[in-house]
């Protein structure tokens, strides 16, 4: 019986000593791993808003006939939302410190207010994009602290003359200086094919796209807590002769729900959307900017 007991007691002791040496290489394993980068979550990408109201001056149409002119004019007030999600694919791609993402955002301009017409969607922009990115540039409070180069299709999903899209490679850098950001994107649009045509012409649906909203974009802002505000200039910042481009001053306020904000825009310019490229509008918007229930850190875009 005592020789029972103590292969029982050893036997016992044995099933302790590997816990402890399971739960001190579990520990050390946790301690190594970083467990949000290997989370492969859905992420907010872009900002996710929703504006509710958004009056402009300009004529906005429902349609473009086939000589490329606009006809039907739409109402001008009309609600716009913004969904931009993104998920990881590879982590520390070559020892980079940075990432690998896929991303799809869109963009859509709904005519709410138009009962008449039965409230129809005026534009929808979609915008599906993989890239890299490294936030682990600069930990200090000053400095670089976002680098992001991105391969970028958008497009309006209409047939010709309707159709607008494009292919561009987009670089994002991102400065923090204590309670003040600033940053710029600088892109470059691809060569359309050609087509098989007699005249060897380019299958482009848009091809004075970047004559009006430019190659770069630049942006300056301040945020406390959840008070945040940003300013942006876009256009072809290199060439001043040009006249085109946009202006947009965006102001977020702390609302009474963690859950959003409420956000303001101010739009002047060209490229609000694709199908108005062309166009000079003037928008004046008021909605809620949701808040980071998906992801962490901030959203400058």
């Amino acid at each position: 019986m005592y020789q029972n007991m103590q292969a029982d007691d050893n036997s016992s002791q044995t099933i302790k000593t590997l816990q402890k040496y399971i739960n001190n290489l579990q520990w050390k394993l946790d301690s190594k791993i970083d467990k949000n980068k290997h989370k492969y979550n859905l992420m907010g990408h872009y900002s996710n808003y929703i504006l509710f109201a958004g009056y402009t001056p300009t004529k906005l149409y429902k349609t473009t006939n086939e000589n490329n002119t606009t006809s039907t004019p739409r109402d001008k007030n009309e609600a716009q939302f913004q969904v931009s999600i993104k998920v990881p694919i590879f982590n520390n791609i070559f020892n980079s410190k940075g990432d690998i993402f896929v991303a799809y955002t869109q963009n859509s301009y709904w005519q709410v207010y138009d009962k008449d017409d039965s409230s129809p969607f005026r534009e929808t922009n979609y915008q599906p994009e993989v890239f890299w990115q490294t936030d682990k540039i600069n930990k200090n409070r000053y400095g670089l602290k976002t680098l992001r180069v991105s391969a970028i299709h958008q497009s309006n999903g209409e047939s010709s003359p309707k159709s607008r899209s494009w292919n561009k490679t987009d670089i994002f850098m991102l400065f923090e200086a204590d309670k003040f950001f600033y940053g710029f994107n600088a892109w470059s649009r691809w060569d359309e094919p050609y087509e098989n045509d007699i005249n060897n012409t380019r299958d482009d649906d848009n091809p004075l796209l970047t004559d009006y909203i430019g190659n770069q974009k630049i942006f300056v802002g301040f945020k406390y807590k959840r008070f945040k505000n940003t300013l942006t200039y876009q256009n072809d910042i290199l060439d001043f002769k040009k006249d085109k481009g946009s202006i947009i001053l965006d102001i977020i306020l702390p609302s009474i729900n963690d859950n959003y904000n409420y956000f303001f825009r101010y739009f002047n310019g060209y490229g609000e959307s694709l199908i108005d490229y062309d166009k000079r509008i003037k928008r004046y918007s008021i909605g809620v900017m949701v808040a980071n229930i998906l992801w962490q850190g901030e959203k400058y875009e």
